[in-house]
Formats: structure tokens, C-alpha cells, sequence
């Protein structure tokens, strides 16, 4: 998905400033420079599901290269299977930020990476939980608060949903009010095209004609936090809208979005 223009790993949110000196960050307890203020014009955005960017020594060259070849300047990966959390600069000068589980085991996780240019917007990042984290961006007139999920499949106990909505409605509540708000990831969810029972949630070109569980659950989440899912907006080919393919290739859906209040 791109635009241009239960959880035993649970542990007490830390919001991290990277002290690297590569990178520059908002903080009034040192004589570190404001974060330049780049995020001006159009802001190349994407997320994808990674499947794992630890079980094969490549994977991270790839993404770097796909990263520059779309021209990206951030991107919300998932299923990236990096345990704990951490950040680290790639080959091509974006800043890997990632949120994976506590206990070791390389499952779910979630990551942010920003562009060479685009990092220096960074004022800090907090990883939540393997399937939640958050940034803060710095723009010239108004801030910007990131939160990337990977949300639990269709086929997950309805528990292990409440607790993962539970802890992203925290997350998205604790966040500045004035910010402008993107939520983006691998929701797990097909949503469809009723947006008159939706106002300002979604328009009328989804992929999917329903709604399924995960649906209406992002729906709900999305009304409370006056988001709209942006892929449901335009109309284009039904190609262009899907997000994942199964393997033998005779399924696909639109389950990964990006949402902006």
C-alpha cells in the first residue's frame, strides 16, 4: 500500500531519542539543533508486510533498494521478525527504527524507516509492542505522529483482537492533539464500501464490497479517531488496489491501508 503527496512481549512504552550524530532531535536539555524542518511539499509514504528481515541476509539489501527505486521518504514495515528494539542506519543513509518482541522469539514486529533527508525531521520514537510503535516528525507549521501496526489475522481469537485494539486506542489517545495523524500497517482487514454508514471514514472504492470482523473493527477504531482510510478514496483499477496475494496466487485483498485524521 503506498500514497504520495494477546501480547505476553508487552512492556512499558520508552520513548527513544537515537543518539546517534547522524541524526538531530528537539531536546531542551542539550544544545542539540532543532530537526530541519523538510516536510514541506509532497511526502512519499508506503507500508509494507516484509515477512521477516532477519531469517535471510538479503532481505534488508532488497528493501533498501526498493525503498530508493519508489522514492520513498518513509515507510511502516511489518512482520519484520526483529526481536526487542532498536534502531540502526542503513546502506543508503535511512534510519531503521523497529519494535519486536520482548521474549527473543523472532515473531510479528514492526519498524519505521525514514529516508536520508527525511530522518532529520525525527524528533523521537517510541516502540510500543511487537505490533505497535510510534514517531514524531517535525514540519515546518505543524508536527506529524506516525503509528505503524501489524494487526492479528482474521482467524485470531477475539481476545487477542480486544487486547490489540485496546492497546492501539491508548497509544493513538496519548499521542499531541495537534498533530497531524498517520496510522498505517498491515491491518489484517478488508473493509467495504458502505460510507454513508461511515461518514468520513471511507469512501466507495474499496476493493471489498463487505466488511469482515478485522473490518469493522478498524472501522470502528478509525470513526473514534476521525481517520480516513485513504485507499478506499479514488478510484482505480482493482490491480492497483489489492495488498496481498496468497501464494498459489488465487487470492487477493486489500488488507494493508494508510490512514490520515
Amino acid at each position: 500500500m503506498s500514497v504520495c503527496g494477546s501480547r505476553k512481549s508487552r512492556r512499558k512504552h520508552c520513548n527513544y531519542k537515537i543518539p546517534s550524530s547522524d541524526l538531530l532531535f528537539v531536546n531542551k536539555q542539550t544544545s542539540i539543533s532543532n530537526p530541519v524542518n523538510i516536510v514541506k511539499n509532497k511526502l512519499c509514504i508506503s507500508t509494507w508486510n516484509v515477512t521477516s528481515l532477519v531469517s535471510n541476509s538479503s532481505k534488508l539489501y532488497q528493501l533498501e533498494k526498493s525503498f530508493d527505486e519508489y522514492g520513498l521518504e518513509l515507510l511502516g514495515v511489518t512482520e519484520t521478525h526483529m526481536p526487542g528494539s532498536g534502531n540502526q542506519i542503513l546502506g543508503n543513509g535511512a534510519v531503521l527504527m523497529f519494535s519486536g518482541r520482548a521474549d527473543g522469539v523472532r515473531r510479528s514486529g514492526v519498524g519505521i524507516i525514514l529516508s536520508k533527508k527525511m530522518k532529520n525531521s525525527l524528533i523521537s520514537y517510541t516502540p510500543v509492542s511487537d505490533r505497535v510503535m510510534t514517531a514524531r516528525l517535525h514540519s515546518k507549521h505543524i508536527n506529524i505522529s506516525v503509528t505503524v501496526v501489524y494487526a492479528p489475522t482474521e482467524d485470531a481469537e477475539p481476545g487477542t483482537k480486544d487486547a490489540f485494539y485496546r492497546e492501539l486506542n491508548d497509544v493513538q489517545s496519548e499521542l499531541p492533539a495537534h498533530d497531524i495523524k498517520l496510522v498505517l500497517g498491515d491491518f489484517n482487514a478488508r473493509v467495504g464500501r458502505d460510507n454513508e454508514a461511515h461518514p468520513g471514514v471511507i469512501g466507495t472504492h474499496s476493493y471489498h464490497m463487505e466488511s469482515n470482523d478485522n473490518g469493522k473493527r478498524m472501522l470502528d477504531f478509525c470513526a473514534m479517531h476521525q481517520l480516513t482510510i485513504g485507499g478506499t478514496l479514488f478510484e482505480h483499477k482493482d490491480i492497483h488496489k489489492t495488498t496481498w496475494r496468497s501464494p498459489n496466487g488465487q487470492t487477493v485483498t486489500q488488507i494493508d491501508h494508510i490512514c490520515i485524521d
